[in-house]
């Protein structure tokens, strides 16, 4: 082992360790956005860009982020250079919701999660887990420390509940005095409630009852919530991603404009199954969907700034929108046809034979519907 003076430092698993030092890995964060630059120019499709980003350098930065106490501003730097390659791989302009960046691929998204959250999430998984630690040990360090910080801020032995409550950074009555906390894992683990609590009303609870510490984490598509507790403490990191990427999805859909399509795409799987490998999709309809989803094809009528004239060139109609080219000028008329034909076409060709008789393009047997 090296000997080493105040403030010189060692990488250990990727994080600078020492005394008295910053533990923020800002070398591996550099070298990580080089190596996104390296992908962005590499002859890879772009859902295999989306899924090497995903695979290899967010699982590093996630692994950095579970030992070392990271810095916010080194992650808004990187989260902004990846949320443009993003972007770019999704063929999106810049003026495109960056929601649609951190929701799962089921839904509709292209599930590159934000490097804040997965500090926040970090931040809480680790505490609750130092908390709720199996070793005796541990976990009654743990508990020492937080019950001292607690004590020196209200000035009395404090209660499990009273725990429970400064963790989740109350500053009601006797916990809003100021007393100099030094910062440590848990004004860390305080600061971070209060962020989750604000976005979506995470918070510590004290069951009295079962007498053990967990975290609440709201449903935001339903009045249930989910507590986390000492036997489900393996689930906590996933319940708050699952909870962070329902919120971004719930405000994609509030927006007017960009929201209203992804409203209905968001609702199956199987509208979005060509979104983690690429499945059945040409290059060319790659570039137009996420773009045709989001209502940001360059179209007369999709423009928002100055004065421009929304009609269309081909028909004259006086709004020259997505859904107006698709399904209402009558110039492509025969390209809607052809857009219809094909579906059924692909379903004969899937049945086997030995199934029976198929009838395509002809009335219903045994009715008198024309359709």
């Amino acid at each position: 082992m090296a000997s080493l003076e105040e403030r010189e430092v060692y990488q250990h698993l990727g994080t600078p360790t020492g005394v008295h030092v910053r533990q923020t890995p800002e070398d591996t964060i550099v070298e990580i956005l080089r190596d996104a630059s390296q992908i962005n120019s590499s002859l890879l499709a772009p859902w295999q860009k989306i899924n090497v980003l995903n695979t290899f350098l967010i699982s590093r930065i996630s692994f950095l982020l579970r030992g070392s106490a990271v810095a916010r501003v080194p992650l808004n730097k990187a989260d902004n250079t990846i949320r443009q390659l993003v972007k770019r791989w999704l063929y999106l302009s810049q003026r495109t919701s960056t929601d649609i960046i951190y929701i799962f691929h089921r839904q509709g998204g292209a599930n590159v999660p934000q490097l804040g959250d997965l500090c926040d999430m970090a931040v809480m998984t680790h505490a609750f887990r130092l908390l709720t630690c199996p070793d005796p040990t541990v976990r009654s360090i743990a508990q020492e420390a937080v019950r001292s910080m607690v004590r020196k801020r209200i000035t009395r032995a404090p209660s499990e509940q009273e725990i429970a409550t400064y963790l989740s950074v109350s500053l009601e009555a006797e916990f809003g005095r100021e007393r100099g906390d030094l910062s440590s894992l848990w004004s860390c683990a305080c600061n971070t409630s209060r962020l989750l609590g604000k976005r979506i009303g995470c918070c510590w609870k004290w069951c009295e009852e079962r007498r053990e510490l967990g975290i609440l984490v709201p449903c935001l598509k339903t009045p249930d919530h989910t507590i986390v507790t000492l036997t489900a403490r393996a689930m906590l990191e996933k319940t708050l991603k699952d909870t962070i990427c329902c919120l971004y999805a719930e405000n994609l859909k509030r927006k007017p404009d960009q929201g209203k399509v992804f409203e209905v795409s968001s609702k199956w799987d199987a509208s979005n199954h060509f979104l983690p490998r690429g499945s059945f999709t040409r290059f060319a309809d790659w570039r137009f969907v996420h773009r045709a989803r989001l209502h940001c094809i360059p179209l007369n009528g999709a423009i928002r700034h100055g004065n421009r004239d929304k009609h269309c060139r081909k028909c004259g109609y006086a709004n020259k929108t997505l859904p107006h080219v698709l399904c209402g000028c009558k110039q492509h008329s025969r390209a809607w046809r052809h857009r219809h034909n094909a579906i059924p076409n692909w379903l004969v060709k899937a049945i086997p034979p030995s199934l029976g008789k198929i009838t395509l393009d002809s009335a219903i047997p045994g009715t008198d519907s024309r359709l």
